[in-house]
This record gives C-alpha cells, sequence and structure tokens, in this order.
C-alpha cells in the first residue's frame, strides 16, 4: 500500500468524521466509514510499512484528531446550527385565577388532555373521566399545581 493510498484514505477519514460531527447528527453512516477509513490506513502502514511507521503514523493521527476537534469545537459553525432561543412561557400561568366549579367550554378535544376556556382564557386542562369533545361545556373539578382537571358539564 503506497504512502499516497494511505494519505487519501486518512484525509477521507477526517472529512467524514468533520461531516458527522458538524451535518449529520448522531451515529450515521458518515462516522462509520470515517473510522472504517482511518482503520484501514493504520492497518495498511502497520502492515506494509512496520511497526514503526504504524506508531508513527498512528501519533499523527491522534494528534490531527485532537486538532480537527479544537478547530470544530471553537468555531463559529457550532453557533450558527445551534438552537439559542429559549421558552420563557409556562402552561397554566394564570391558573391561580381558576376555582374549582368554574365553568367553561372545551376548545379542543381533551383526550385526555386539551385546552379549555374559561372566561375568555385559555388553560391546559385534563379530562378527569373520559374524553371530552370541543364545545362541549365542563366544570373546574380540581387544581393541583398548575394542572387542571375538568369534566363535562350536564347542566
Amino acid at each position: 500500500m503506497s504512502y499516497f493510498l494511505i494519505i487519501c484514505l486518512i484525509l477521507i477519514g477526517f472529512i467524514f468524521i468533520t461531516l458527522e460531527l458538524l451535518v449529520f447528527p448522531g451515529t450515521t453512516l458518515a462516522g462509520v466509514a470515517g473510522l472504517a477509513s482511518l482503520g484501514y490506513a493504520l492497518y495498511g502502514v502497520f502492515t506494509y510499512h512496520g511497526a514503526r511507521a504504524g506508531y508513527i503514523a498512528l501519533a499523527v493521527v491522534l494528534a490531527l484528531s485532537i486538532i480537527l476537534l479544537v478547530v470544530i469545537f471553537r468555531s463559529r459553525t457550532w453557533r450558527k446550527l445551534e438552537l439559542d432561543a429559549t421558552v420563557d412561557g409556562k402552561v397554566n400561568d394564570s391558573a391561580a385565577q381558576l376555582k374549582v366549579g368554574d365553568k367553561g367550554m372545551a376548545s379542543s378535544r381533551l383526550a385526555p388532555m386539551g385546552t379549555i376556556e374559561v372566561e375568555g382564557e385559555f388553560y391546559e386542562a385534563a379530562s378527569q373521566t373520559s374524553f371530552i369533545d370541543p364545545k362541549t361545556p365542563v366544570r373546574v373539578v380540581k387544581i393541583e399545581g398548575g394542572k387542571v382537571w375538568v369534566k363535562a358539564d350536564a347542566e
């Protein structure tokens, strides 16, 4: 195996590993192909050029791997790809205004969770008994923390 082929396999391995880290999430074919390419290149060096050349190539590949990881993690690429939005809303933040016995209307199907409307305000609620269809009158039967429990109101 020539040195040119070994260098090409190492470069291809680093390209695939870079793609794995920056483009494809999780463990994909790119990461496996990159590791296989690096492994086969090192196998070729040990087999065809001896142990001394193999250990030198191994040291070079490890050093280049560390340098590649440092460059990738310090680059602004991660900041461009990451989601930096924060969610500051809370479900049923105003549920303290509700009282047991309040009446409202199911805005969506409660199966068993859904949305209800009480006096113009929307709340996430859970059906205490069974599924409740939209536009069905409901009554608040229990409030635990921010969780609102309702049941269909027969009136």
